[in-house]
C-alpha cells in the first residue's frame, strides 16, 4: 500500500509498504481522507519528535471497512467509517472514572501509533465509527468537532452571550461555529490576516478589540496568545485553553487571583460519549451553521509534502484525500 512516510523533520516521501497486521478485534480501513491539524503540523516539523523513523503521521480519517477481525460482526465489511483516533485501555485509574482523554496508557494514531496517511489502517472495531449520508468534508471535520464538544460540556456553566475565540486556525474555526450555533456573538483574534479574513466570511466579528468578554478560548497555547486571551478577560472571567505547547504561559499567581479568573485546559474527548454525540449532532439534527464550511484545501496522498507545508498558515482546513471513495467530494474542493 501506499504511505506517507516522515523521514526527518519536514521531509516526507510516498513510498509502498506492507499492510498492517489486523487482530481479532480490529477492522481494517481504506482509508479515503485525512484531516491535518496542529498536532500533525508539531510531528512533521520535529517539535513533536516522532516514535520512528519513517513515520505515518495523520489520524483525522475516514474511509470503508475492508475486513474485520475474527471476533467482529462481519456486516461491518462495507461501512462509511470515521476513526477516533485516541485508543484508551480501559483498565487504568482515569479510564474507570469515565475520563478516557486521561488514559495513562492511551495510544494515538498518528502520534504513537502508526497513523491514517496510507492505503489501509487497523484500529479496534469501537474505535470505527459507523457514518452515513455526510460528505468528504464534513467527515474530515468529525474528529475535531468531538474536541470542541467535549471542551464545551465540560464547563458546567451556561454561555455568556458573547466570547472571544482567540487563534482562527482549524480547530478556533470549528470553536467559532460551535459557539455561534449555542447563539453566542463570536469575536476571533489572530496574527493571520487571511485567516481572520476566513474567519469573518464565516459570520466571525474580527480584528483588534477593546471589549472584555466572560468567556475566552484560547486555541493556540503560546505564550503570546494566552497572553491576549488573559488581556480581553472581563473579571471573573472563564479561559479555555485547548492549544497544546510546551512553554509556561505568562499568567501570574497574582493575575489569576486579583482578577478571579477560571481557567480550565481540555483534552480530546471521553470514550464513547463525545464522538457519539457529535455525529448525533451532525447526522440526526439539521445544523444551521455547517462545519464543513471551514474546510478549504484538498491535496493528494501523492502531494502530502506540499500539504504539509501550506497547512500552518493556509486560511481553513486541510486535508489529503488518500484512495478511491464513494463519498461525495464538495465542488468547491
Amino acid at each position: 500500500m501506499r504511505a506517507a512516510l516522515l523521514v526527518a523533520p519536514g521531509k516526507i516521501v510516498v513510498e509502498n509498504v506492507p499492510e498492517p497486521d489486523i487482530g481479532p478485534g480490529d477492522v481494517r480501513i481504506a482509508v479515503g481522507g485525512v484531516g491535518l491539524c496542529g498536532s500533525d503540523s508539531s510531528v512533521f516539523s520535529g517539535r513533536w519528535p516522532a516514535p520512528s523513523s519513517p513515520w505515518i503521521m495523520g489520524h483525522e480519517a475516514f474511509g470503508t471497512v475492508i475486513e474485520v477481525g475474527e471476533s467482529v460482526a462481519p456486516e461491518r465489511v462495507g461501512e462509511t467509517v470515521v476513526v477516533e483516533p485516541n485508543l484508551a485501555c480501559f483498565t487504568c485509574g482515569p479510564c474507570r472514572r469515565g475520563l478516557t482523554s486521561a488514559c495513562e496508557n492511551r495510544l494515538s494514531v498518528g502520534m504513537n501509533r502508526a497513523g491514517a496517511l496510507a492505503g489501509q489502517l487497523v484500529v479496534p472495531s469501537r474505535f470505527a465509527w459507523r457514518v452515513d449520508g455526510l460528505d468528504a468534508a464534513t467527515l474530515v471535520c468529525v474528529e475535531p468537532m468531538a474536541v470542541v464538544e467535549a471542551a464545551l460540556r465540560r464547563l458546567a456553566r451556561p454561555l455568556p452571550a458573547a466570547a472571544l475565540v482567540v487563534g482562527a486556525g482549524p480547530q478556533g474555526l470549528l470553536m467559532c461555529l460551535a459557539l455561534m450555533r449555542r447563539g453566542a456573538r463570536v469575536h476571533a483574534l489572530d496574527v493571520n490576516s487571511d485567516r481572520l479574513a476566513f474567519a469573518e466570511a464565516l459570520g466571525v466579528t474580527v480584528g483588534i478589540t477593546s471589549e472584555r468578554f466572560d468567556f475566552v478560548v484560547d486555541s493556540v497555547g503560546s505564550p503570546a496568545a494566552h497572553e491576549s486571551a488573559v488581556e480581553h478577560c472581563s473579571p471573573a472571567a472563564m479561559v479555555l485553553v485547548l492549544g497544546l505547547d510546551e512553554r509556561p504561559l505568562g499568567i501570574s499567581a497574582r493575575m489569576l487571583v486579583r482578577r478571579q479568573l477560571e481557567l480550565r485546559g481540555s483534552l480530546t474527548y471521553d470514550h464513547p460519549s463525545d464522538f457519539e454525540r457529535t455525529l448525533e449532532l451532525l447526522t440526526t439534527r439539521p445544523l444551521d451553521i455547517d462545519p464543513s464550511r471551514i474546510v478549504a484545501h484538498r491535496y493528494a496522498l501523492e502531494d502530502a509534502q506540499r500539504a504539509f507545508e501550506n497547512a500552518p498558515l493556509a486560511p481553513g482546513k486541510t486535508w489529503v484525500e488518500v484512495g478511491e471513495h464513494q463519498i461525495p467530494v464538495p465542488t468547491y474542493l
